[in-house]
């Protein structure tokens, strides 16, 4: 049986998303890209004004996000590493990650490389 999440449950993915988007030295451009809606939109979202709603493609977008950030962090240890590794070429994605992420196909490929990198830690 699937559940119904709060509206503070809600509120947290969020919040959780345009947390790891400020981590990472994401602008609003780049993650409404990663969310595939208007940049309008991401700035109201920024501002507590919209919400992300579950099952939607933009809510699965923002676990992902926020699962990259998360390993990132893990991988390479700051944020400060985490924003040039998403910055650098990188030679087993054949491209910036940053560049890829603003696709879903993207975001999945770089969300993966960095599962198999975590396991390897």
């Amino acid at each position: 049986m699937k559940s119904v999440a709060s509206d503070a449950e809600i509120a947290v993915l969020g919040k959780a998303f345009v947390r790891a988007g400020e981590g990472l030295g994401l602008d609003d451009t780049e993650l409404s890209a990663v969310l595939d809606v208007h940049v309008s939109t991401m700035l109201l979202l920024r501002h507590g004004h919209e919400r992300l709603q579950p099952g939607t493609e933009a809510w699965s977008r923002a676990l992902l996000l926020v699962e990259l950030y998360q390993s990132l962090l893990a991988v390479v240890g700051n944020e400060r590493n985490a924003r040039s590794w998403l910055s650098s070429e990188n030679h087993g994605l054949c491209s910036r990650p940053r560049d890829l992420i603003a696709f879903r196909t993207g975001l999945e490929q770089v969300v993966k490389y960095l599962a198999a990198a975590r396991s390897l830690i």
